[in-house]
């Protein structure tokens, strides 16, 4: 379809942009508050990236051992950066976790002899990893509503409009809890045509973590 022009490539490439506006807000001290905004954006985009990867993949268990493999260099990272530039702001941030999760996810319930108590033990760690059960429920609605984007978007829009909470005011919706703007990423769901583009996928393993130990460290720098 004409509407459809975005490859894999191009949405990872134009979500990366909008990471680094949203790490920025999170890390460096005095930046616009809206920096967050295009942030809502982007987890949404590496999930649906990240089922699609699921289905063209020739091994998922390499897949989800990959992503475990970065979650554990990152978990070190962020310790080690935090230790030697130690701030009252964390870094809590490993996506690489929860989307290792959502994987072994889909590889248990895909089973045909699923084991309740490990589906179980993904949903509890899930629920205490960055995203929470938000990206569970996103990796099951991208997955099984793929070829249905009518379902995809309404479901979509349903887990989106679950964190419009406390009233309709600006402070609240913009300010306060700004989650529910994700809903702005359905468009370039919608856009995607299904190929990959150039498979430079090491390049945002490496980008995630290191522009974000590099933001850190240069908020520890401004507000030292």
């Amino acid at each position: 379809m004409r509407y459809q022009i975005f490859n894999g490539f191009v949405l990872k490439m134009v979500m990366a942009i909008f990471m680094v506006f949203d790490h920025i807000a999170q890390f460096i001290p005095g930046t616009p508050y809206w920096f967050h905004w295009l942030g809502r954006l982007v987890a949404p985009i590496f999930i649906f990236l990240l089922t699609e990867g699921y289905i063209h993949t020739s091994d998922t268990k390499t897949y989800m051992k990959r992503l475990f493999t970065w979650a554990a260099i990152m978990f070190v990272g962020n310790s080690i950066v935090w230790l030697f530039f130690r701030r009252d702001v964390s870094i809590p941030n490993n996506i690489f976790f929860s989307m290792a999760l959502g994987i072994a996810f889909l590889i248990n319930v895909e089973k045909d002899d699923r084991n309740r108590l490990m589906i179980f033990i993904i949903l509890l760690l899930s629920a205490f990893a960055e995203g929470s059960l938000m990206v569970t429920a996103l990796v099951f609605i991208f997955h099984f509503f793929k070829n249905d984007k009518v379902r995809l978007s309404l479901a979509y829009i349903i887990v989106s409009a679950i964190f419009i909470q406390g009233g309709f005011t600006y402070e609240n919706l913009f300010i306060e809890n700004p989650q529910w703007m994700m809903v702005f990423a359905l468009p370039f769901i919608l856009m995607y045509n299904g190929k990959r583009g150039p498979n430079i996928k090491y390049f945002f393993y490496i980008f995630y973590p290191v522009h974000i130990w590099i933001l850190y460290i240069l908020g520890y720098f401004m507000v030292k």
